[in-house]
């Protein structure tokens, strides 16, 4: 298996594989593009041919070609392998173990795809279905939608269903992975977790079906249960990465460069089918990271068309503040008092829904909007509710002169002053110190001399990369190299050493898993500020001598404790053998600070 990762990793390129996805521009000897995983202006993210790596100094991840595409596409190793193997042209030698693995998610698939027939067979063309097909077409969907979702519906009774996947020979166990199916505990037979209910499969961004969301309809015997339910976590299906009709959606996100979020299917659907392509559904007013970075890839806007009291939901501003930080342009599409939901406003009126729509406004208006309608700034207690709300998601805001802004209006919209603003937000320092850090004056950090040689040795390792033979510098430099005190500096000081022969990229791939990730970053630093090979031996001579001051320091310390301790022992034989090696110690160290070697 190794063997062929590294027989794939010699045949392609990882600039032609990123560029596939992320448009990369050449300046100087490596490519740029703004950062895939994170959102930024500025691009950050950095390909280096030489070493077939990437590292994005926003975020901070990095890796080869391998991780990008794992990051990229949220796919395991195996599918990365074989994705990159098609590029190559290389055979893969099958792992029973990982084929194994892949097997059995492909059958979950299969397996939740026929299920879906069967539902949405059900629904269009059983008289099972009749009840929930109505209150489906009643709610203003049309059968052409309801194929493109492929809703469906579970009869109450799931000897039906079991009955149907049985006959295609699958194993119990494999049905019950799925998470749809259950074993009763009333009979021997399988239960259905979706009976009585509609379903709407959900797919990943790739269109497979993952797993199933399933609603009550009103005419349900039992109305006390959940409105909605969702398949369990599986092998397959992960809550935390699904967007709802993203599968659908992607393309016209991208094109439009914007994404209508709702919360729930029908709310989803609607839209859509008016028109609305670029929308999707978080399932909830929560987002997270996983689903951010999956929308990251088509847009920077986000448009929230979430109920109209998620301003004041704290899983909602929890969101709002996580896709700030990833740099999303935010707006809300506000239905104000009108309707609840964008399902309701599509069917009751559509042209106000487009209306509002194009007027979509900046988040943190929104907020400072909503807050002011429901309390009375003209009192103090009005202003204290308000600030208490708004503050804490305005101190969020990553863009500082947005941030500034948003101080600013809010201070006019209660009558107050600026000051009193940035005054008041210092009381929420401790839930977010980052933004307001305060340094003591008078208080020095000290930095000790192992931090401090530390420091000095990733200076000088970051260098020696950096030049344009490093193998070639790092012999000359050896009695430098062999002396460094920090072990994983040593380690990639050891195998530049090794021979004389090997490339960047050798070195890279010869290291220990553990060390690799720093000497890709030593790698991406030392280009950042590029200099001739003169400034570059200048400045490796300044680190070694700084670097041997301190050992030098830290050896006089040593050699002062053995002198005090043979002077209280009168161990004068010894005491003249230390306070030789002090006074000679003592003369390096003035030789190195008057510049004289």
């Amino acid at each position: 298996m190794d063997n062929q990762v590294e027989e794939i990793k010699q045949k392609v390129n990882i600039i032609d594989v990123i560029n596939r996805y992320v448009p990369l521009k050449k300046r100087g000897r490596h490519h740029f593009a703004c950062c895939p995983f994170h959102g930024e202006k500025t691009p950050s993210f950095t390909v280096s041919e030489e070493l077939q790596i990437f590292k994005c100094f926003g975020c901070g991840k990095a890796g080869d070609v391998f991780t990008f595409l794992q990051e990229y596409e949220r796919i395991d190793f195996r599918e990365a392998l074989e994705e990159l193997a098609k590029l190559s042209g290389v055979t893969l030698i099958k792992s029973s173990l990982i084929d194994h693995q892949e097997s059995k998610k492909k059958l979950l698939i299969e397996i939740n795809s026929q299920v879906a027939k069967f539902y949405n067979y059900i629904l269009l063309s059983h008289s099972l279905g009749k009840d929930a097909l109505e209150y489906v077409t009643n709610r203003g969907i049309t059968l052409e939608t309801i194929k493109t979702f492929n809703i469906g519906f579970s009869p109450e009774d799931s000897k039906y269903l079991s009955n149907f996947i049985l006959k295609k020979g699958y194993k119990i166990d494999d049905l019950i992975d799925t998470g749809t199916f259950g074993n009763s505990r009333f009979n021997s037979g399988l239960y259905d977790r979706f009976n009585g209910r509609l379903t709407f499969p959900l797919l990943d961004y790739r269109g497979h079906i993952v797993g199933f969301s399933g609603r009550i309809l009103p005419t349900s015997k039992n109305p006390n249960l959940a409105k909605y339910i969702n398949s369990p976590e599986t092998e397959i299906y992960h809550k935390s990465q699904m967007l709802f009709g993203l599968n659908l959606a992607k393309e016209a996100i991208r094109q439009e460069n914007s994404v209508i979020v709702v919360e729930g299917e029908f709310d989803m659907i609607s839209p859509f089918q008016s028109g609305f392509k670029n929308i999707v559904a978080l399932k909830g007013t929560a987002f997270t990271q996983d689903q951010l970075q999956l929308l990251r890839r088509y847009t920077d806007t986000l448009i929230l068309a979430l109920d109209s009291d998620f301003a004041g939901n704290n899983a909602a501003r929890k969101s709002i503040e996580l896709a700030d930080s990833m740099e999303f342009d935010i707006k809300v599409l506000n239905l104000g008092d009108k309707y609840k939901d964008p399902d309701e406003a599509i069917k009751s009126d559509l042209e106000f829904f487009k209306f509002q729509f194009k007027k979509a406004t900046d988040v943190w208006d929104f907020i400072i909007q909503s807050q002011l309608k429901i309390h009375d700034i003209n009192t103090i207690k009005g202003k204290k509710e308000v600030l208490s709300v708004v503050l804490p998601l305005l101190i969020k805001i990553k863009n500082s002169v947005v941030k500034s802004d948003y101080f600013k209006k809010l201070a006019n919209e209660i009558n107050s002053s600026e000051e009193s603003i940035y005054e008041e937000a210092k009381k929420y320092q401790n839930s977010n110190p980052t933004n307001f850090k305060l340094i003591p004056k008078g208080v020095e950090i000290i930095e000790t001399s192992e931090s401090k040689t530390e420091k000095l040795e990733e200076l000088l390792l970051t260098l020696i990369i950096g030049a344009k033979d490093p193998v070639k510098l790092s012999q000359k430099l050896k009695k430098y190299l062999d002396q460094l005190t920090v072990s994983r500096f040593k380690t990639i000081a050891k195998y530049l050493l090794e021979k004389e022969d090997l490339t960047l990229r050798q070195i890279l791939d010869s290291l220990p898993a553990e060390i690799k990730p720093l000497f890709e970053n030593l790698y991406f630093e030392s280009q950042k500020n590029q200099i001739d090979s003169v400034a570059r031996l200048s400045e490796i001579k300044k680190a070694t001598n700084n670097i041997n001051k301190i050992l030098l320091k830290d050896r006089l310390n040593q050699l002062s404790n053995q002198i005090t301790k043979f002077e209280s022992e009168e161990n004068e034989e010894a005491l003249k053998e230390v306070e030789t090696e002090y006074n000679q110690t003592l003369e390096k160290l003035h030789q190195l600070q008057t510049n004289k070697i």
